[in-house]
C-alpha cells in the first residue's frame, strides 16, 4: 500500500513539474507568503474577466469584495543517517503534501476578515509528527480592522516577525504555525507600535481537532519598528513575555517564565546590507534564574547585477554550570525551523556558527551554495534539535560539532509555480565523533508548488 501511495505521490510531483512547464505564460501577478497580504487592486485590474478574475476578485457591493485562492505543495525528501550513524530497517526517504485554501473578504479599505483551511499528509514516514501531518484544521480565522494610525485584530493568524529568530510561520516543514492572537498596533509615519498576546496553537495529527486559545504555552509583549524616509535603516525594538508548561533543557526542566530583550537594525552602507539582532533572556525555570543572550551579524553585498555574497555569524548563549542554579541557554521560542537550511538537524542553542553563502538570480532562476560551521557555545551544556531536544549531551570536553555543505536551486516558471531543489551534507565534527557517531548526514528535497 505504501508503495502505491508513494507511486501516486511520485506521479504528482512529476504532473505539477510537466504542468508547470506547459502552461508557463508571462504573469504581472505577485502572491506573497502570508496571503493575507496579497494585493487586491492587482486582481481587480487582470485584462482577462474570466473566471479566474471572478475568482480572485468578486465585488461584493459600491465598496467590498472577496478573494478565493490557495496553494498546494508536494515534496520528496530523502534524509539518510540522521543521528550522523546508520539506521537499518528504517525508511530514508517519503512523500509530504500540503493545501492551503482561504477567502478573504476587505470592506472600505478598513474591514479585513480571512480565513484559512490547511491539510498536510505524509506518506512512508515512520512515525510522522504534529509537524508533517494535520489531515485538516484552521490554519487562520481572524478579523481585522485599521484606519490610518490604528489596526486591531483578533483570531488566528500566522507570522513572522522581524528576521524570524524568535517567531515565524513554519514555513519549511509541512504544518505551518499558528497562533491565536489579540494585536493592537499604532501607527505614525515612519514608526509604528504593536502590542500583541498569542496563544500558541499546538498541532493534533486529526480533523479540526486543534484547540482555539488553549493558552497552554503563549507570548506576549511589544514590537515596536522605525524607517527613514529612504528605506536604507530599519530598527526594531522588541520585548517577548513567554510562559510555558514545560521545557527541557540539558541541566533542567519544567515550567518556565521567560523574558527576552531585542534590538534588531537593517542598514544600508557602501554597497552593503546589514541585518544585526541582539536578545537577552531573564526569568526563570524551576526555580533557576534565566541570563541567556545571542547576538546575529548578517551581512550583503551585491557583487554584480545577478550575484550576491552573503555572510552570517552567530553566538547563541549556553548553561556554563549545570550546578550553579541559573540557566544560561538561549531560547528562541519559535524561530524558523529552517534556521540553518531545511535539513534542520542543528537548533539555535548553545551554538556559534558560521555561514557563507553566493547567490545567483535573475528573474526566473535563483542557486545557492553555503557553507556553515558549528562550534558548541559552552562545553557544560549540548547541542539540541531544531525543535529544542537535547540530542547529543556534554559528554566530552570538544567544541567542534559540524560542518555543512548546502546547495539551493529553484526555478520560477510563472507566477503560479515554482519548483524547488535543497540538497545537504553534514559532516560531524571531533564533538559528535568523541560520541562514536562518524558517518556523514545526506539530504535531498524536491519540491514543486503551485500558487492561485
Amino acid at each position: 500500500m505504501n508503495e502505491i501511495k508513494q507511486y501516486r505521490c511520485f506521479i504528482g510531483i512529476l504532473v505539477l513539474l510537466v504542468t508547470s512547464r506547459t502552461f508557463a505564460q508571462s504573469s504581472d501577478l505577485k502572491f506573497m507568503l502570508l496571503s493575507q497580504t496579497d494585493d487586491f487592486e492587482q486582481f481587480k485590474n487582470m485584462e482577462q474577466d474570466n473566471f479566474y478574475r471572478k475568482l480572485k476578485y468578486s465585488n461584493l457591493g459600491d465598496s467590498a469584495a472577496i478573494s478565493f485562492g490557495g496553494n498546494y505543495r508536494i515534496q520528496w525528501e530523502m534524509l539518510d543517517n540522521p543521528m550522523f550513524q546508520k539506521e537499518d530497517g528504517l525508511d530514508n526517504n517519503w512523500f509530504l503534501s500540503r493545501g492551503m485554501f482561504h477567502a478573504d473578504m476587505r470592506l472600505s479599505n478598513r474591514w479585513q476578515v480571512f480565513g484559512e483551511l490547511g491539510t498536510s499528509h505524509s506518506v512512508a514516514k515512520d512515525m510522522p509528527s504534529p509537524v508533517d501531518e494535520d489531515r485538516l484544521h484552521v490554519n487562520q480565522l481572524f478579523g481585522k480592522y485599521r484606519t490610518e494610525n490604528y489596526e486591531i485584530a483578533i483570531g488566528r493568524e500566522n507570522f513572522n516577525y522581524g528576521s524570524r529568530r524568535l517567531i515565524a510561520i513554519r514555513e519549511g516543514p509541512n504544518v505551518r504555525l499558528s497562533f491565536d492572537a489579540i494585536r493592537f498596533t499604532y501607527k505614525w509615519e515612519q514608526f509604528s507600535s504593536e502590542a500583541l498576546l498569542l496563544s500558541n496553537v499546538a498541532n493534533e495529527i486529526g480533523v479540526l481537532d486543534n484547540d482555539f486559545y488553549a493558552f497552554d504555552d503563549y507570548i506576549w509583549g511589544s514590537y515596536n519598528r522605525f524607517q527613514n524616509r529612504k528605506n536604507t535603516t530599519k530598527l526594531e525594538l522588541y520585548y517577548f513575555g513567554y510562559r510555558a508548561e514545560m521545557e527541557n533543557y540539558a541541566s533542567v526542566n519544567g515550567e518556565e517564565t521567560r523574558h527576552s530583550v531585542g534590538f534588531r537594525s537593517d542598514i544600508s552602507l557602501a554597497g552593503w546590507k546589514f541585518n544585526n539582532e541582539f536578545v537577552y533572556q531573564f526569568g526563570s525555570i524551576n526555580n533557576q534564574n534565566i541570563d541567556a543572550w545571542t547576538l546575529s551579524i548578517n551581512g550583503k553585498y551585491q557583487i554584480s547585477e545577478h550575484f550576491d555574497y552573503e555572510f552570517n555569524g552567530e553566538i547563541i548563549s549556553g548553561d556554563r554550570n549545570a550546578g550553579d542554579g541559573q540557566l544560561n541557554t538561549f531560547n528562541p521560542l519559535y524561530p524558523d525551523a529552517a534556521y540553518f537550511g531545511r535539513v534542520a538537524r542543528i537548533g539555535p542553542y548553545n551554538l556559534i556558527d558560521l555561514h557563507t553563502n553566493v547567490v545567483y538570480k535573475n528573474t526566473q532562476f535563483t542557486s545557492e551554495l553555503g557553507y556553515y560551521a558549528f562550534w558548541r557555545y559552552s562545553n557544560e551544556d549540548a547541542v539540541y534539535s531544531s525543535g529544542g531536544r537535547p540530542i547529543y549531551l556534554p559528554v566530552n570536553d570538544e567544541k567542534f560539532v559540524a560542518h555543512q555543505l548546502g546547495l539551493n536551486i529553484k526555478y520560477y516558471w510563472n507566477s503560479h509555480f515554482e519548483t524547488d531543489l535543497e540538497s545537504n551534507m553534514i559532516l560531524p565534527g571531533n564533538f559528535i565523533k568523541a560520541q562514536g557517531f562518524s558517518d556523514n548526514i545526506y539530504y535531498i528535497l524536491l519540491t514543486s508548488k503551485f500558487t492561485f
